[in-house]
């Protein structure tokens, strides 16, 4: 390849390392792809990528991938082929010593356009052992584009190493197809699975639009109490009942499905006017049947039902947005501090509201990235008797420009909901590797800096590739590193969250378990999970400790210090809680007694002034 141009090369370069990020990041390839094409779209400034594949042993060529900045031109998973005199064409199509294929409007065109409207085409080849096995085009629909020869090479470079590296780690899409086949129904309940479920709702939508068509979320409160009362035989039981009892008692069902775990959808029509009082009956009377129903399966026990509706139109919802809503309506209901065995609430202004925040959140993320409106605190964490930092915890804040914060509890759920949280926790780790990084570096004292880790990740192995991607990146000590999970995620997801952390301890990364004892705990996290830590939850800090939290705070430290744990008391404040700790053989705590969250600058300054006390 010739000598390539600045702009050019540094095209090149932050094409390719942003290709290996994403293999790093995304375990689905086909998704990783779609990404490198809207990122290869933007800097070659195009209006439309298309990928075309030799298919059927080279019978045929297919369209497999397109980007596009107009929505409606996507071709991705359309049967095009291209047949007969097309593969003919196709391989005397490079015959020229340019090795590339470019077309402008108005010039005799042996190959199929999809839009009449293209100004500029340019096509590679793409090689495999010297045969083609596909080619890209790069469409321009607005002018006659003047391709550099540089720029062409700088593309002929990309999509060579596009398939090279990406390509190569793709699955067969014939595998994808008959494993989504096989998801077609739920195993447990054989209700159809959530794609088929808006399907059917959709087109039964689509046929009549002089009816009410309501969305209802249910679940089954403390299933997971359930599960380990009775075994997880009856919790399927219970699971079966509830499927088989919604089909029985509603009237004009459309469909229903197992969202997941004990979280029902199910669709009715309903006629014009019913009202949010005229869905609660119908719920409600459902409920009860299914309550009766078990009754024999948990006869000691007092069963719940959380049930949210929204009618698709309302607030102009879609199918998708009513179950969202809907869902957002059975939380509501879960929350409810009364015991009712029938909770049902509809979605309402407020909610909708709320939505409307969450969803203003989550498009300003991205942004908010590039900006560097988020800032990584650091909260030390420190020996009760001496004050001595010993470690940090990352936090993240949220600075908007105009100087205003955006507080954590507000928009941590906003991006676990949506998937952001990933991008704001990988932002928060690189940053403090590039901490630790720096004061090695400088040779200035350094100390292990936790970070957390959020419930997405332990469904996605992509967080292990990461956190492994940033150790060769940065090249610290992994003594420097530690990841904390909440008690509540590992409960949730106990055999996802064991094999994340295997892979961290394999890695030689220590893992603490953070607001332990803060809700329904299982001393099976603690047996079960390869941790290191154990930090105590704040709510065991009262202003007055009683006889018994002291015997509970001694007790957990004395387990902890047995099972070969480290033991660390958030939500310290007090002198008084400090001495106590110090009694009950807890060394570490972290709190407001030390310090709250500081800037990474104001925590190197607290780390210097110990070094030199």
């Amino acid at each position: 390849m010739e000598q390539l141009v600045k702009n050019d090369r540094q095209m090149i370069t932050e094409l390719t390392a942003f290709a290996d990020e994403l293999m790093v990041r995304e375990k689905d390839m086909e998704k990783a792809i779609d990404e490198f094409l809207v990122k290869m779209g933007a800097l070659f400034d195009v209006d439309s990528i298309v990928i075309k594949e030799k298919v059927e042993n080279g019978a045929a060529v297919k369209c497999t991938y397109q980007w596009s900045r107009r929505s409606d031109t996507l071709l991705r998973g359309l049967e095009r082929r291209f047949v007969d005199k097309a593969l003919e064409e196709w391989e005397e199509r490079y015959q020229n010593s340019e090795g590339f294929y470019l077309y402008y409007k108005g010039e005799e065109c042996p190959i199929v356009i999809i839009d009449k409207q293209v100004e500029s085409l340019i096509q590679i080849p793409i090689y495999k052992r010297n045969e083609k096995i596909a080619f890209v085009e790069f469409v321009d629909m607005h002018e006659r584009r003047i391709w550099k020869k540089d720029e062409i090479e700088a593309m002929k470079s990309i999509c060579s190493y596009m398939f090279e590296q990406m390509f190569s780690k793709r699955r067969p899409r014939k595998d994808s197809e008959i494993l989504r086949k096989r998801l077609d129904r739920d195993k447990l309940t054989k209700l159809p699975n959530i794609d088929r479920f808006l399907s059917r709702v959709n087109k039964s939508i689509a046929v009549d639009r002089e009816s009410d068509y309501c969305i209802i979320s249910s679940d089954v409160a403390n299933f997971k109490y359930i599960n380990e009362k009775y075994g997880y035989n009856t919790g399927d039981i219970v699971l079966k009942r509830l499927a088989s009892t919604i089909y029985l008692q509603i009237k004009n069902l459309i469909s229903c499905c197992r969202e997941y775990s004990d979280i029902f959808l199910f669709a009715v029509k309903v006629p014009k006017g019913t009202g949010n009082d005229g869905i609660k009956s119908i719920i409600e009377k459902c409920n009860r049947a299914f309550l009766d129903e078990i009754k024999s399966v948990t006869e000691d026990t007092n069963i719940a039902i959380n049930s949210g509706f929204a009618f698709v139109g309302d607030y102009d919802l879609t199918v998708e947005e009513a179950i969202t809503g809907a869902t957002a309506a059975r939380k509501a209901a879960k929350e409810m501090t009364i015991f009712n065995a029938n909770r049902c609430f509809a979605y309402d202004a407020k909610m909708l509201a709320n939505k409307a925040r969450t969803n203003e959140l989550i498009a300003s993320c991205d942004r908010a990235i590039e900006n560097n409106e988020f800032l990584v605190y650091l909260q030390p964490k420190v020996l009760c008797r001496t004050y001595e930092i010993v470690g940090a915890e990352a936090l993240i804040r949220w600075q908007k420009p105009d100087g205003s914060f955006v507080y954590p509890d507000e928009f941590i759920p906003a991006f676990e909901s949506n998937g952001c949280i990933r991008k704001t926790d990988y932002y928060v780790y690189d940053k403090v590797f590039a901490f630790i990084k720096d004061r090695l570096d400088k040779g200035l004292f350094c100390v292990p800096i936790s970070m957390n880790v959020s419930k997405i990740h332990l469904f996605n192995n992509s967080f292990v590739e990461y956190v492994d991607f940033l150790l060769k990146k940065y090249k610290i000590p992994v003594e420097y590193i530690e990841f904390e999970l909440t008690e509540s995620i590992c409960l949730e997801g106990l055999p996802s969250a064991t094999y994340t952390m295997q892979w961290l301890r394999q890695m030689n990364i220590k893992i603490s378990i953070d607001d332990f004892g803060s809700g329904y705990s299982s001393l099976e996290v603690l047996t079960r999970l390869p941790i290191s830590i154990l930090k105590l939850d704040k709510v065991f800090m009262k202003d007055e400790l009683s006889s018994n939290d002291k015997i509970i705070i001694s007790s957990i430290v004395e387990m902890a210090r047995l099972l070969g744990l480290d033991v660390i008391c958030e939500g310290v404040e007090e002198d008084a809680q400090r001495i106590f700790l110090i009694e009950a053989c807890c060394e570490k705590l972290q709190g407001y007694i030390y310090s709250k969250p500081i800037t990474m600058e104001e925590f190197s300054r607290k780390l210097e002034n110990e070094k030199h006390a």
